[in-house]
């Protein structure tokens, strides 16, 4: 079984696309970690500010099997990657094996947006010994 580190977000109707994420999440994986959600500013372009989070799930299944699915709940919800809007965004951020000791250090620098980390920390760091 893997465990994998979703970064959520949302700039339309943010909590509420948000919440629907984590419910698809749920009923899709059963049971799901979740950070606190956050607001936080667009980078790199005009629009309005993101509500963002970090959710961890379990699974067998492939990491590009999860990315496929993850587009196409982002479709499902919404999404129109011609826009600046975002109804919802999920990526993977990390996959971790729980069956070896884990470098906390190294797997939360390897999340490319710093906004990210600090979900991801706290999430791991008050989950990690409920996985595997």
């Amino acid at each position: 079984m893997t465990v994998y580190v979703l970064g959520i977000g949302s700039n339309i109707n943010a909590e509420y696309q948000c919440r629907q994420m984590i419910a698809a999440l749920e009923q899709r994986f059963g049971e799901v970690r979740v950070s606190e959600l956050v607001t936080t500013k667009a980078v790199g372009l005009e629009a309005p500010d993101y509500i963002n989070g970090v959710v961890c799930v379990e699974s067998d299944m492939s990491a590009e099997t999860l990315q496929q699915w993850c587009k196409r709940l982002e479709e499902q919800l919404g999404r129109d990657r011609e826009q600046h809007l975002c109804a919802a965004d999920i990526d993977l951020l990390l996959a971790l094996d729980c069956s070896g000791a884990l470098a906390m250090d190294k797997l939360i620098n390897q999340v490319k947006e710093p906004w990210f980390r600090p979900l991801v920390t706290e999430l791991l760091n008050r989950n990690m010994m409920s996985f595997g």
